[in-house]
């Protein structure tokens, strides 16, 4: 059996209008590596189970696996929980609503191999002024209490899968992507950033401002400052 390169990460929550074509762009973007599909459907309503088995039917030749939760765990718990069942030697995540066009999710996989992260950003930003302005904010709050200058702190970076195993497992929060980073970064993990085009959901409204989040993501914060401070003094004591 070929050993697999890349593990991608489908998350999938009431996404039965786009996940076929979330899935579709992936074959189309993923090229010349060996790749393995890792579809966790958080406990949809609808009929996305349903439309991802048809797909994996109708694409024999591609490695898809499904997981199904019985409850709602939430992005963060589910990223790093599917990291453990990842064949990979690097593990990303491509949105189950078909927000990343193929010619970016291929920006992002052309350059495996060159650091130990790849992150993405964009520069051309169409969600709302206060989005905007909030995520503005979080990246300068993040690079004021870390001393680094990062584009974007929160995208969909691709990981060698053994660095999320190993520094990701415990923050299942709407800023578990930043944490991870902060903790990487800290061990002296290497990275690029590289410009993709914005992608967003297609629809519906975003949950970013709702209070769940809004703590989770204050916490993330709290939680980056204090391993910084932990971690310097550690060192400045050894």
């Amino acid at each position: 059996m070929e050993k697999v390169t890349l593990s991608i990460f489908v998350p999938c929550f009431n996404e039965e209008k786009y996940i076929t074509n979330a899935l579709r762009q992936i074959k189309e973007a993923v090229e010349n590596i060996s790749y393995e599909i890792l579809i966790t459907d958080d406990a949809s309503k609808d009929k996305s189970v349903e439309m991802i088995e048809s797909f994996k039917k109708n694409n024999p030749n591609l490695n898809i696996k499904i997981f199904c939760n019985k409850k709602n765990r939430g992005l963060g718990f589910n990223y790093y929980t599917t990291s453990y069942k990842a064949s990979g030697k690097y593990y990303m995540l491509v949105n189950g609503d078909a927000a990343d066009p193929s010619s970016e999710i291929k920006k992002i996989i052309n350059n495996i191999g060159k650091a130990d992260m790849v992150l993405p950003y964009f520069t051309i930003d169409k969600r709302s002024v206060v989005r905007r302005f909030v995520s503005k904010a979080f990246v300068i709050v993040l690079n004021l209490i870390t001393f680094n200058n990062l584009k974007y702190w929160n995208g969909q970076a691709l990981h060698l899968v053994e660095n999320v195993k190993k520094y990701g497992t415990a923050v299942y929060g709407f800023g578990y992507q930043a944490e991870l980073i902060a903790a990487l970064i800290l061990r002296k993990k290497t990275y690029i950033e590289i410009k993709i085009e914005p992608a967003f959901r297609l629809d519906g409204a975003t949950s970013a401002f709702a209070l769940k989040n809004i703590i989770s993501v204050s916490m993330s914060v709290i939680s980056i400052f204090y391993n910084q401070i932990t971690y310097f003094t550690k060192k400045n004591l050894k």
